[in-house]
């Protein structure tokens, strides 16, 4: 057999490459421009979407105030919205009540006789299925 000699690539093929690369590189940049452009102009819609929104809502605030209704967009509130579960009322503990002080007790659920030996029978036939099924 004969040995093969290697050839060193020969220039035109490294230039084509280069052209190439410089091609990809400029269609590249091309792209992401047009992106940014899109995304800027997205946000700026966005923005004057927001301004108006914001008009609106300071023309209707004023036009209650006018018709004496200052109570009808409330303030932002940050907790536990009123009617939550574990609410303390007001009235029955003041304004800055610690959780559980003069709270009336929790009644205590109670389950009948019967429905606790359904329950327990229940999970009886579960265990024995479990059983029979080889210990699984």
């Amino acid at each position: 057999m004969a040995k093969k000699t290697r050839t060193s690539e020969p220039a035109g093929t490294i230039a084509v490459a280069e052209e190439q690369l410089k091609n990809f590189a400029e269609d590249l940049s091309t792209l992401l421009g047009h992106a940014q452009n899109k995304a800027d102009s997205w946000l700026g819609q966005r923005k004057a979407i927001a301004d108006q929104l914001v008009g609106v809502r300071d023309t209707a605030s004023r036009l209650l105030a006018q018709l004496g209704i200052s109570d009808a967009l409330p303030a932002a509130r940050r907790g536990r919205k009123p009617g939550s579960k574990n609410r303390v009322k007001a009235e029955a503990t003041g304004a800055g009540a610690k959780r559980g002080v003069d709270r009336p007790a929790k009644k205590k659920r109670s389950m009948s006789a019967e429905a606790r030996e359904k329950i327990a029978a229940a999970q009886r036939n579960r265990w024995a299925k479990q059983k029979s099924a080889g210990g699984r």
